[in-house]
């Protein structure tokens, strides 16, 4: 029975790994925590026949669980082949954690393209395997462009940030778009205009063209454009479009041609906050209080905030004297809270009215400072006036005839006493 049993087991597996190394594609692979390849790019698009072409990948992993002897292997048939500058399998080793937005990794391969290759898409299969896996390759296909080059060609080179990591909230971030004529003619009086996404905006007028006059063929050129990132957008990729009005260098009707370029720009994560409530230790505050105010502060963002602290900024005519203008509170993981105190007293002469006081949230992320900025409210109110009582004048009236009384009733018992002694 036990032997039995053994070969059973023996059997299951043998067909589970038969199943698994012939049925499991590279998506339903990613879904059991393995890893997922996508194909970023190649480069020139299309390849030139005769020439070389490169092509890029990201791998990412989904899973925290450890992978061991990671191995992609890039198979390809003609047009395509490798040559002595570079290799077809490429190796990871062991890899831990998952992936996000910073841990990945880009796999580069430069291919050879055939010079009688004719035009047209091409199948390539990048396979991988690793501890998971069993040792069996799991494979996708993927398509590569063999063409020609025409008159004028545009594609996108690199994008550099300042600041690198583009974070939302932020005013004025440089962009630089490498923009490249892989064709065989000069472009002429090329304009450039980003359309940007919900959520980006140009910092101001005109920021987000560029006039770059001629592009050579082989050649490129630099557009610098200025964006302001909304508080609110989503951590990810976004995608805009770059807009190219261009004129051939030999068209002698003037005619004006225009590409359109899809460019993807990455929101990293960060610490982000808000105030989520306020109290004071008054109910009524007026002219003359001490007032301890409160507050309430939430990282809201993806990032754990180091050394977060809040100070107030008041306009010189607001009647607020501060004993304690700032707070420290200390390290916020994501969607923690922490308490800070400010202490003041209100002028004994302020206007009763409601103020509005500029309050600044400093903390430190990646050995860079984020400053935001807060508002709170603070309604000064009049003070309890003492009334007199509605009796207060027949009192008076009543107080003064019985003062008149008396000094009458003395007059004349002195006025009696001098006639009786006369």
């Amino acid at each position: 029975m036990r032997t039995k049993n053994i070969t059973m087991i023996i059997m299951t597996a043998i067909i589970c790994s038969v199943l698994w190394a012939t049925t499991i594609s590279a998506d339903t692979a990613y879904d059991y925590g393995i890893t997922k390849a996508t194909l970023l790019n190649q480069e020139p698009d299309p390849a030139e026949q005769g020439d070389y072409v490169e092509v890029r990948f990201k791998i990412e992993k989904p899973g925290s669980e450890l992978l061991e002897n990671v191995e992609y292997f890039l198979d390809v048939q003609y047009p395509f082949s490798f040559d002595a500058s570079d290799k077809a399998l490429k190796k990871i080793g062991s890899w831990s954690g998952q992936s996000d937005e910073d841990e990945f990794y880009t796999l580069y391969y430069k291919l050879k393209v055939d010079q009688n290759a004719l035009e047209g898409n091409y199948k390539v299969n990048l396979k991988t395997k690793n501890s998971l896996t069993g040792g069996n390759w799991i494979s996708k296909e993927y398509e590569l462009r063999v063409g020609k080059k025409t008159e004028v060609a545009f594609v996108l080179g690199a994008l550099i940030t300042k600041p690198t990591s583009l974070t939302a909230d932020t005013d004025e971030a440089e962009f630089q778009v490498a923009i490249e004529n892989i064709g065989n003619e000069n472009a002429q009086n090329v304009m450039t205009e980003l359309q940007l996404p919900d959520g980006f905006s140009s910092s101001y007028s005109y920021s987000d063209t560029a006039n770059l006059g001629t592009i050579e063929a082989d050649g490129s050129s630099t557009a610098t454009y200025y964006i302001d990132v909304d508080k609110y957008v989503a951590v990810g990729m976004h995608r805009a479009n770059l807009t190219i009005k261009y004129k051939e260098a030999d068209d002698d009707n003037n005619v004006y041609l225009t590409k359109i370029i899809p460019l993807d720009i990455s929101v990293k994560g960060k610490p982000q906050f808000e105030i989520v409530g306020t109290s004071f230790n008054l109910d009524k505050i007026t002219a003359g209080s001490q007032v301890f105010l409160k507050l309430n502060v939430k990282n809201t963002g993806q990032k754990e905030a180091d050394s977060v602290s809040i100070r107030a900024f008041k306009e010189s005519s607001q009647p607020f004297e501060f004993d304690e203008k700032s707070d420290f509170i200390g390290n916020l993981k994501p969607q923690d809270e922490g308490e800070a105190v400010l202490k003041f007293n209100v002028e004994k002469e302020a206007t009763p009215k409601t103020y509005i006081l500029d309050l600044e949230i400093r903390s430190i992320y990646n050995d860079q400072v984020i400053v935001e900025e807060e508002k709170v409210q603070i309604k000064v109110e009049n003070g309890e006036k003492k009334t007199l009582p509605d009796n207060f004048t027949g009192i008076m009236i009543i107080l003064l005839v019985v003062i008149g009384l008396a000094m009458a009733g003395g007059y004349w018992a002195g006025k009696k006493k001098r006639l009786k002694s006369s």
